[in-house]
């Protein structure tokens, strides 16, 4: 499963955001945008996996990331 997210980073502290139906709002920050993305990834492979509110089972997130200027 595709989930596309925006990226950017602010007074070094980069945030990740996402929203869709069928997981919800999800907001994460990290000192790195490494970490930022694999927190993304981990909650929404959460949602997925374990949330039987998301309507999504079996799948692997894959994260469409776009990158926010600010």
């Amino acid at each position: 499963m595709k989930a596309r997210c925006t990226l950017r980073v602010q007074n070094g502290i980069w945030s990740a955001h996402h929203l869709s139906s069928a997981l919800g709002t999800v907001e994460v920050t990290a000192r790195s945008r490494e970490e930022a993305l694999h927190k993304m990834q981990s909650e929404l492979q959460y949602r997925i996996e374990l949330c039987p509110c998301s309507g999504v089972s079996g799948d692997t997130v894959v994260l469409d990331v776009r990158d926010e200027a600010t």
